[in-house]
């Protein structure tokens, strides 16, 4: 096995684009199964993992996509598919560090694998930065709990980008809207707050959850910038709104 090299000393910045494509279609998925696995490592809900695992190929199929036509290189390709495999590794555990502590897991597993230092870094910025800034549902979360001010680090290339964006579209597919509901009926703060504001607007606590995740999927919309995957999620939105027209007039 390769020696793990860590790289929290290396000068941050930028992502590392030169050099040849590393990895093949059987690399990936046998990180799709290292992923899953360590879901069921660290005791995920088995309904959630499946939930996770149709998430993380939504945003692979998307990376996929839209990295073809937005015309990127075949290392950018590469970086962007391997960061979608990973950046949601973490999950199951502390969401707001999920991308922190996702990148590094998702590094050392590219190292051990034998992927190069220059990728497996690649990688793991741009899971670092798909967390979206303060204007985004983690950011907002973030900035309660660990004070007025704190940012996350935001995609600082279109490869870390086009993660993040295809990370966020995936609200506005039926999936992710299911995906969004059954969180909040997992999480016990989010079923007490669904039930609080129930109370007050005199509605069910299914209603309050909807309502809760149209807001999260119309704010996913309103942050993604992208024109190839805006005019996709104009429309993905639009039938939103159509479905839950009667929840959202209440």
């Amino acid at each position: 096995m390769k020696e793990f090299i860590s790289n929290d000393n290396y000068p941050i910045g930028e992502i590392r684009l030169g050099g040849q494509a590393e990895t093949e279609n059987d690399d990936y998925e046998k990180f799709r199964d290292i992923v899953k696995d360590t879901y069921v490592k660290n005791g995920v809900d088995q309904e959630l993992i499946e939930q996770f695992i149709k998430h993380n190929k939504q945003v692979e199929y998307f990376v996929v996509d839209y990295s073809k036509q937005e015309k990127f290189d075949a290392r950018e390709r590469e970086i962007a598919i391997l960061a979608a495999i990973f950046h949601d590794i973490a999950k199951g555990g502390d969401f707001l560090g999920h991308g922190k502590n996702g990148g590094k897991i998702a590094e050392k597993i590219l190292q051990e694998n034998g992927v190069s230092f220059e990728l497996a870094y690649s990688v793991r910025l741009a899971i670092e930065r798909h967390m979206g800034g303060e204007r985004s549902y983690p950011g907002r979360m973030a900035e309660k709990t660990y004070g007025e001010g704190f940012r996350f680090p935001i995609p600082r290339t279109r490869v870390e980008q086009i993660v993040y964006e295809c990370d966020i579209l995936t609200q506005l597919t039926p999936e992710g809207f299911e995906k969004i509901l059954l969180l909040r009926e997992k999480d016990r703060g989010n079923r007490k707050e669904d039930e609080e504001v129930a109370k007050e607007k005199e509605i069910t606590r299914e209603e309050a959850a909807t309502l809760s995740a149209l807001q999260s999927a119309r704010e996913s919309y309103e942050l993604i910038y992208l024109v190839s995957i805006k005019i996709d999620a104009t429309k993905l939105w639009e039938k939103i709104q159509e479905k839950y027209r009667d929840v959202l007039a209440k």
